[in-house]
């Protein structure tokens, strides 16, 4: 165990990492954030590990970053951002999630684009939330992991203005390897990382180098980005009532500004 909202547990091999907020849907706050931060460090250097499976308690996976004020510590840059593992750049163990419910926004960043297999259980339930309810977000490409126009319309709607993709979906346009009954959810995921076991480790940490290195430079434009394109949200009149708006379930009045 690391702490309360994150447990982390090695067997045969395999590290069981799981947020563990399932009263918030497992969204994550600044505590919850420096867990999943600290446990990446952790699985890189454990030399019982050889795979990881991240996972959520309760009834989802992970449903975003928690907005509710002091969730995350404004003078901490990028928290909840520094709960993805660094792929390719300071972890190179595989990471397979098992995920269900709600995999939305930062979910969504765990789940999908930061492991690099991903099991969904029928329940499971895929997008941004980010839309509607105002919220800033860095340019991120998603050429990798999808077609170009599923790609933006995903980002840019929400997936089809609001609607959530499901799981069966997700894997049609690729974005999750495998689906199953929710029952099945963490067997099949530890199958996966029992085949992951039997490949050589240098393999696996070189593959996972070359299949990351485009990202790694996006990483180093990152802050110009930020400056240029994020902070200019984050303190907009539209971020304050998206979110307003959001927690009062009511439509939201932009005013792009």
């Amino acid at each position: 165990m690391v702490n309360q909202v994150l447990l982390y547990e090695v067997k045969d091999k395999i590290a069981h990492i799981t947020m563990n907020r399932p009263e918030k849907l497992n969204a994550l706050n600044g505590e919850l954030s420096d867990a999943l931060r600290e446990a990446w460090e952790r699985f890189e250097k454990d030399p019982d590990t050889l795979v990881a499976i991240l996972s959520g308690a309760g009834q989802s996976f992970c449903a975003g970053a928690d907005i509710t004020p002091g969730a995350t510590n404004p003078e901490v840059p990028y928290q909840v951002h520094q709960s993805y593992p660094q792929n390719g750049i300071t972890v190179f163990k595989p990471i397979i999630s098992a995920v269900h419910g709600y995999v939305l926004g930062s979910g969504y960043a765990l789940g999908i684009r930061g492991s690099d297999l991903t099991i969904a259980a029928e329940s499971a339930l895929i997008g941004f939330p980010e839309p509607k309810a105002g919220i800033a977000m860095q340019p991120i490409d998603y050429l990798p992991y999808m077609p170009f126009k599923i790609s933006l319309e995903f980002m840019m709607l929400a997936w089809n203005g609001g609607q959530i993709m499901n799981a069966q979906r997700a894997y049609e346009v690729g974005l999750v390897n495998k689906v199953v009954p929710d029952p099945e959810l963490m067997s099949e995921a530890i199958r996966w990382a029992e085949m992951l076991k039997e490949i050589p480790p240098l393999y696996i940490r070189s593959v996972k180098y070359g299949h990351y290195r485009g990202n790694t430079l996006g990483f180093l434009a990152q802050e110009r980005e930020y400056i240029n394109f994020v902070y200019p949200q984050v303190i907009s009149e539209d971020v304050r009532e998206g979110r307003r708006a959001f927690q009062e379930k009511r439509k939201p009045h932009f005013k792009g500004r």
